[in-house]
């Protein structure tokens, strides 16, 4: 039995795309930009999180050509999609703005729509043209236009067009989201050199200036040659590039840094191409970044397709990928956001899936008709995203809270025979079983889990990591009670910091102004979604002083002093004084009385005045001590 590791991160983009951020921020949801794909020929798919159906236009658009681009709101509403030369809205409605876009329909990979961060309806569409031969034209280069779907009432319209950044570029054109969770970057390949152009797109638009990064082959401008030909990649993880010269007939890899738009290092790959007449024309990576495909064509024989598998993190080589001998060549490459890999085979009513590209070798299990699309056919390309849309965790969890279970759900569940869980917790070893098992962490901390799919009698490994937050404090010290003294006002503090507050009576605030005894709780949630409560028992202090005694010796009503409470009470002190203001007796201990006398000596009947001090104990109210003045009558 064979056993394969990959190793995959979890990451709370959860954040990591802020234009996936939805109203409900406890659960993960996977970026749905790329939901909607339309291509040729008139052909289309619908991404959900029930799964992916063929969702083809009603109107013939997109009949013929190879690249296409299209974007979808977080919600995976379809906004807009191109061509490279035209743009439609979603009711597929062609949006007028003059000349066409100078981008080519026939380019490989012919353009890629943007959005403009904080401007939900503001996209950019970056294209590439074809390269012409010297006698019939000169390429437009590299431009983007700009689209407000704002405007005529969300019908859209390109309100600036086909501003040139480059003069010449290969027809390579790929993205990915920036570092920093927010910006963008659209890198192209400069036209007779080895430069890589990277465009920022920020809040404030394009940034027409590059990073420009010369690395790997030069591709030559000669259009005999086609060097310019072939489609690039960026990995999900935006930490890897890769191309496919269909004129050089070889693939090259490069460090990608997506926090500077950089390219680095350099690959050249060699896939094992058995005559003359092939060549390379497609690169995909792997969901986890650990794979990269690879199309090989035949132009001359259309039954002589490749597809190929480079395992990255091993450096093991190529390994072949059978296809069914056919007249349609293994064309484009896309990944989706269930994890799977699909593949264009020119002119035929199907799309092949790739149904566990992070598997190695054919254990990826390539499924040659894995998408009927019914009376629609495809050609040479699959629509072009933003690839960081599809930076989705293998595993996702929905709780990640001490002392809650955390239910695991697999994000690519075909080809399971069995999955068995190890949720490397000390505290809790009970392994899990089954494609979406629940278990309840011991601690708060960092978990290293392992997943095993078996299939076919192999096991593959996915290894990630899961950290369960610890519960917010306690908002009440101990005691869990209070008191409060008759006429003030105790405000209880829930606690600094917490994303919501409820109290007993429904308000929402971090304070809650005590006025009267009774039970009084809260419930609250951190900005991790972890939630816990607290209550606290206010007891009412009623420090009472009798009005007259008479210590005659017959045992009832012998001594002056307080009542009440004495737990409730700390600081005490109880003086007595005679009219002329005299002290006749005072104590600080609250169970000792007055016995009426001065000295050992007995004093007469009469009106005598007393003073009363004490604080309070847990009274965060500050109202400092509680002070009395009264009168008490001696009777003999």
């Amino acid at each position: 039995m064979k056993s394969f590791s990959i190793l995959a991160f979890l990451t709370l983009f959860l954040t990591g795309f802020a234009i996936a951020q939805t109203p409900n921020r406890c659960s993960y949801v996977p970026p749905r930009q790329a939901d909607n794909w339309l291509f040729y020929q008139s052909a289309g798919l619908k991404f959900s999180d029930a799964g992916v159906s063929v969702n083809n236009p009603v109107n013939n658009i997109l009949p013929v050509g190879k690249g296409s681009s299209a974007i979808s709101d977080a919600d995976g509403n379809l906004i807009t999609f191109s061509d490279g030369m035209r743009v439609w809205n979603s009711t597929e409605n062609l949006i007028n703005f003059g000349p066409n876009l100078s981008g080519n329909l026939g380019s490989t990979q012919s353009s890629i729509i943007v959005p403009r961060p904080g401007s939900p309806q503001v996209f950019y569409i970056f294209t590439t043209d074809i390269v012409y031969p010297a006698e019939i034209g000169v390429t437009k280069g590299f431009n983007y236009s700009r689209i407000d779907m704002s405007i005529s009432n969300n019908y859209g319209a390109v309100t600036d067009h086909n501003r040139n950044l480059l003069s010449g570029c290969t027809e390579m054109l790929t993205g990915v989201q920036h570092g920093n969770g927010t910006d963008y970057w659209v890198l192209t390949h400069g036209l007779g050199s080895n430069n890589f152009y990277a465009y920022e797109i920020t809040d404030a638009g394009v940034d027409e200036t590059p990073v420009q990064s010369s690395a790997g082959s030069v591709l030559s401008a000669d259009y005999d040659l086609r060097e310019y030909l072939g489609a690039m990649k960026i990995s999900a993880q935006g930490d890897k590039v890769a191309f496919a010269s269909f004129g050089t007939g070889t693939v090259e890899l490069f460090s990608f840094d997506n926090q500077t738009g950089r390219v680095s290092g350099g690959q050249v790959l060699n896939p094992p191409i058995t005559s003359p007449s092939h060549s390379v024309y497609y690169v995909e990576f792997s969901p986890d970044g650990t794979k990269l495909y690879v199309t090989v064509v035949n132009p001359t024989n259309g039954r002589d397709n490749h597809l190929f598998q480079y395992d990255i993190a091993s450096g093991s080589g190529f390994v072949e990928i059978n296809v069914a001998p056919d007249e349609a060549d293994v064309s484009a490459l896309q990944l989706g956001r269930d994890g799977k890999i699909y593949v264009s085979r020119v002119n035929r009513n199907f799309l092949g899936v790739i149904e566990n590209p992070n598997r190695p070798g054919t254990a990826c299990n390539y499924n040659e008709t894995g998408i009927d699309l019914g009376t629609k056919k495809t050609q040479n390309g699959l629509p072009n995203f933003i690839q960081s849309f599809f930076n989705i965790p293998p595993v996702d969890y929905d709780t990640k809270c001490e002392g809650d279970a955390t239910t695991f759900r697999i994000l690519n569940e075909s080809n399971i025979d069995q999955a068995t869980w190890d949720f490397g917790d000390p505290g809790n070893t009970t392994p899990g079983t089954g494609l979406n098992p629940s278990h309840v962490f011991s601690a708060p901390g960092d978990y290293t889990v392992t997943l095993t799919e078996t299939f076919n009698s192999q096991n593959f490994n996915t290894i990630f990591q899961v950290h369960i937050d610890a519960l917010p404090p306690k908002s009440f010290l101990p005691p869990d009670y209070r008191y409060i003294y008759p006429g003030s006002v105790i405000p209880l503090d829930a606690g600094a910091d917490m994303y919501s507050y409820l109290w007993q009576d429904g308000s929402i605030n971090r304070y809650f102004e005590v006025s009267q005894e009774g039970l009084y709780t809260v419930e609250y949630e951190d900005i991790r979604c972890c939630k816990n409560s607290d209550s606290l028992q206010i007891i009412a202090l009623d420090i009472k002083l009798p009005t007259a005694f008479t210590p005659n010796g017959d045992n009832l009503n012998e001594i002056f002093k307080a009542i009440g409470p004495t737990e409730g009470i700390e600081d005490y002190s109880l003086a007595v004084f005679d009219r002329w203001g005299m002290v006749l007796w005072e104590t600080t201990d609250f169970a000792e009385g007055w016995d009426g006398k001065f000295k050992g000596a007995v004093l007469p009947s009469g009106v005598y005045t007393w003073n009363m001090a004490f604080n309070v104990k847990g009274n965060i109210s500050k109202i400092g001590k509680v002070k009395y003045r009264g009168y008490v009558t001696l009777l003999r």
